[in-house]
This record gives structure tokens, C-alpha cells and sequence, in this order.
């Protein structure tokens, strides 16, 4: 399971390094998915709840996501493509921000959600 992960963030890291120029938003999608990292225990396997660690890292991402509305919605578009690449327990990803304290603002965690309604 990890060596999948490793080359999933391997390719992220170069989708974002080929779209860099192009995108508005100050986060990128590579420094998105490893700020996350510590949740992956979590949300890919059967760890029964987050790690602080992992909901330090989802608070963080929060800060990060009020920042601009380009923010959010390379944040929505980065985490749908993981959702849609990876087997991301969906229902526990719905229950990482009531768990570790945090508010998306009525974002849809869902890999259907369409980020430019953000």
C-alpha cells in the first residue's frame, strides 16, 4: 500500500510541476497531498480514527484553504483527483473535519463535487 501511495505522490508532485505555471491558487497540489500524509493511515486503511498528527495537518490545511477562493478550489480540485485515484475510504474523508475540529465552509468532501461552484 505504500509503495502505490509513494509513486501516487511522485506523480502529483509532477502534475503540479507541469501546471505550476498556470495555476492562480498559491497551493499546490503536491504540498497539499504531503501535508496530508499523517492522515493516510487513516483514510487508506483501518486505523479507527486520525492521528493528531494527521488533524494537525488537516487544520493547517483549512488556514491554508481561507486564504483566497483559488485557494479552495485547487484544494477541491487536488483532493478529487486523489479521491478518484485512490482508494480513499470516502466516508471516513467525510468525517475528517468534524473529527479534527475543522470548518470547510459547506465544501462537499466528495469526488463528484464541482470545484468551480466554490
Amino acid at each position: 500500500m505504500a509503495g502505490f501511495f509513494i509513486r501516487f505522490l511522485a506523480a502529483v508532485v509532477l502534475m503540479g510541476l507541469l501546471m505550476g505555471p498556470w495555476a492562480k491558487a498559491e497551493i499546490q497540489c503536491s504540498d497539499a497531498l504531503s501535508k496530508v500524509l499523517p492522515c493516510e493511515a487513516y483514510l487508506l486503511s483501518g486505523a479507527v480514527g486520525p492521528s493528531a498528527e494527521c488533524c494537525s495537518a488537516v487544520q493547517s490545511l483549512s488556514k491554508m484553504a481561507t486564504a483566497s477562493d483559488g485557494d479552495r478550489k485547487a484544494l477541491c480540485q487536488c483532493f478529487k483527483q486523489i479521491a478518484n485515484s485512490m482508494p480513499v475510504n470516502l466516508a471516513k474523508a467525510q468525517q475528517l473535519p468534524d473529527l479534527c475540529h475543522v470548518s470547510i465552509g459547506g465544501v462537499k468532501i466528495d469526488p463528484n463535487v464541482d470545484c468551480n461552484s466554490i
